[in-house]
């Protein structure tokens, strides 16, 4: 008996911008091969974590870069060739614009006024997505990763290591790649802040990000494992320092890295939902003004 493939896995973004006269339009393609018109999407490359293939696409098709914000509902549907596709949808934030060279797929990017959007749209779907996409608040973005993986406890404690403390254990080979694979993801959501726990482990993690980008990272000691144990107050105070701090500056989207034990009590002040996560994991959440999680979305790396 032959087994049922999945979906045909692609991702795309809501691009809204807002004109001085006040007006919101959103960015809208047209592709000659069917002659239609819609949001810029794309086909998810193996390996490649669906935020990633968004920022693509929409760069690709349109020549816009952009951030992501908060996600969307998922499209599901059939295809011509019955197979059916899935894809994901983030609100996406104009980071810079550069003209688009037109193509056998896309020949023109435009941006439509909403009224304009919503009649000239090829599709149903699509028009969907834009009316949840406008409706929402504008949010600020926190990401909480578990650190990569980690040379294990008992090699640290034993052999040459045997003197060294736990705080100054480094990753392993396996999690030197998803802390390189990881800053596709951060980089994907803009993040322009990062802080961590001062423990190599954690350090090593965002380091690669934080080079790419050009980002210090700042060190919390209430994140590391040893404080946590002694006492749970201080790591709740100062992630929500830190959630103050996004609030009042909102468009500057923020990534800890943490250690497992810590990371649900990090969580619960973001009032998101918890489950053990996995090395190099990642819990993108969307908080509104208020700073009430609106949005939330796991990430687990594939390497």
């Amino acid at each position: 008996m032959s087994r049922r493939k999945g979906p045909v896995l692609a991702a795309g973004a809501v691009v809204l911008r807002r004109t001085a006269e006040g007006t919101v339009q959103v960015l809208a393609v047209h592709r000659p091969r069917y002659d239609d018109i819609s949001l810029p999407k794309g086909h998810q490359e193996p390996g490649e974590d669906s935020p990633v293939t968004a920022v693509r696409e929409v760069l690709e098709e349109t020549g816009v870069r952009i951030r992501l914000s908060a996600n969307l509902q998922p499209i599901e549907y059939e295809m011509p060739n019955k197979m059916a596709k899935l894809v994901q949808w983030w609100v996406g934030t104009v980071c810079s614009e550069h003209p688009h060279e037109p193509d056998e797929e896309v020949d023109q990017a435009m941006w439509l006024d909403l009224a304009e959007a919503r009649t000239r749209l090829s599709y149903a779907t699509d028009v969907q997505v834009l009316e949840e996409a406008v409706k929402l608040p504008a949010t600020t973005t926190i990401a909480l990763v578990r650190h990569a993986k980690a040379i294990s406890r008992k090699e640290w404690a034993s052999g040459k290591h045997r003197n060294k403390t736990d705080p100054k254990r480094p990753l392993d080979r396996r999690g030197k790649r998803q802390a390189k694979a990881l800053a596709a993801l951060l980089e994907a959501y803009g993040v322009s802040r990062l802080v961590s726990s001062p423990a190599t482990r954690c350090m090593q993690t965002l380091t690669p990000y934080a080079q790419a980008a050009g980002v210090e990272i700042q060190q919390r000691e209430e994140f590391t494992e040893e404080a946590f144990e002694a006492h749970h107050k201080p790591t709740r105070k100062a992630m929500k320092e830190l959630v103050a701090e996004q609030l009042a500056d909102p468009d500057q989207p923020l990534a800890i890295c943490g250690h497992r034990p810590v990371l649900p009590a990090m969580g619960d002040v973001l009032h998101s939902g918890n489950h053990p996560m996995a090395t190099a994991e990642c819990l993108v959440v969307h908080l509104n003004a208020k700073g009430k999680a609106i949005r939330q979305e796991w990430h687990r790396p594939s390497i």
